[in-house]
C-alpha cells in the first residue's frame, strides 16, 4: 500500500476529531486546517504564480540532495515547482508564523525566497535571517523579496556549515525554525542540533520534505525522538515539532 494512502488511512482529520492534547487540537483547528481570516498578502500569491510562469534561466547547484528533476541549467519555473513550498504549504507556514508570533525566525535553504515571504509577511515586526548557497537562486530571491516590499529579510549566502554558525551567533534565540535546504541524514542532524541550543519552550522547528527519500524520513524519526521533543506532527510531506515543558512526548499524524 503506499504510503500516502496509509498516511491518509491512519492520520487524524483536519479538524481535530480524536486528538485528546488541548494544545494540539487548538494547532490544528486553527493553524492545519485551512482558514481564509488568515490569508497571506495578494502580491505574494503574486509573486509564486509569477515565477512558476517563468522562463528565466537558474543554474542549479547544490551541496545537498539533488532532485532527481532538475538538471544543471533548469527554468525558474521549473525550480519553484519542484524545490519550492507549494501554494498550500506556502500558506500553511503563513499561519504557523501568524500564530507562533515569533521575533527571531531562521530559515535554512531560501532558494528563490517564495517560503521565506510567506513566513515573513505574517510577522512583519519579527526578523527572519534565511541562508542560501546558489548564486541565481540568491539573485531571484531578492528580486522577489523587493517585489513583495519585505524588509524584516536578511539573506546570507554560502555553505550552509559555514554561514548557520554566522547566523545563530547574532540570534539571541530561536523562536521559529524552517528546515529545507539539505536532505541528507548527517548534515540534517547537525543542523537540528545546532538550533536546539538557541530553542526554548514557545520554539517551533518545521521540516520540509520529511518523505523526500527513505534516508530523510529516518532522519525524521531521529529528530522526533530526541528527548527535547514533546509534540512532532507529521503531515507527510512536512513534520513541525514542539517543545513545550510539561507535555509528555506526544506524536500525531494528520491529514493535510
Amino acid at each position: 500500500m503506499p504510503d500516502y494512502l496509509i498516511h491518509k488511512l491512519t492520520a487524524k482529520s483536519s479538524v481535530g476529531h480524536g486528538v485528546h492534547s488541548p494544545f494540539v487540537y487548538n494547532f490544528i483547528r486553527e493553524v492545519i486546517r485551512e482558514n481564509n481570516e488568515i490569508t497571506p498578502p495578494s502580491i505574494i500569491e503574486k509573486i509564486h504564480q509569477d515565477n512558476l510562469n517563468s522562463n528565466i534561466p537558474i543554474s542549479i547547484q547544490t551541496l545537498g540532495a539533488k532532485s532527481i528533476s532538475l538538471s544543471e541549467n533548469s527554468k525558474l519555473g521549473s525550480v519553484v515547482r519542484l524545490s519550492s513550498v507549494t501554494p498550500k504549504i506556502g500558506k500553511l507556514l503563513y499561519r504557523i508564523s501568524h500564530w507562533v508570533n515569533p521575533r527571531y525566525i531562521l530559515e535554512i535553504g531560501t532558494s528563490v525566497g517564495i517560503s521565506t515571504m510567506y513566513i515573513a509577511a505574517a510577522t512583519p515586526f519579527a526578523k527572519i535571517t534565511t541562508l542560501e548557497g546558489n548564486p541565481d537562486k540568491i539573485e531571484q530571491a531578492l528580486k522577489n523579496f523587493s517585489l513583495s516590499s519585505l524588509n524584516n529579510i536578511t539573506l546570507i549566502e554560502g555553505d550552509f556549515n559555514l554561514t548557520l554558525n554566522m547566523a545563530l551567533s547574532s540570534q539571541p534565540r530561536l523562536d521559529m525554525v524552517f528546515f529545507d535546504g539539505n536532505h541528507q541524514t548527517e548534515p540534517t542532524l547537525h543542523y537540528f542540533k545546532q538550533c536546539l541550543e538557541l530553542s526554548h519552550d514557545k520554539s517551533v522547528f518545521i521540516f520540509d520534505d520529511i518523505r523526500w527519500s527513505k534516508e530523510m524520513f529516518n532522519t525524521w524519526q531521529i529528530i522526533k525522538g530526541h528527548k527535547s521533543v514533546s509534540i512532532s506532527i507529521d503531515l507527510f510531506n512536512m513534520g513541525i515539532l514542539f517543545f513545550r515543558e510539561g507535555i509528555s512526548k506526544q506524536h500525531f499524524k494528520v491529514n493535510f
